[in-house]
């Protein structure tokens, strides 16, 4: 159930930010708010689709170097 929920919720951000894309350029001529969430399309997809860039595990008060 967990995974489906996160697969919907990716789908609604990823439908609102075309939206959003969609109403900078064909609707209000705003080309530098197109950009900025044209890189954040497309760095969600790059992302989402290089799983080299996932986080492996997370661990809060672990240091990867010792200070």
């Amino acid at each position: 159930m967990g995974k489906l929920v996160q697969v919907i919720g990716n789908l609604l951000l990823y439908g609102f930010l075309l939206w959003l894309l969609y109403d900078s350029t064909a609707r209000e001529w705003d080309p530098w708010f197109a950009v900025v969430v044209a890189f954040v399309l497309v760095l969600a997809a790059v992302i989402t689709a290089v799983p080299a860039l996932h986080a492996k595990s997370v661990s809060p008060g672990a240091y990867p170097y010792d200070d």
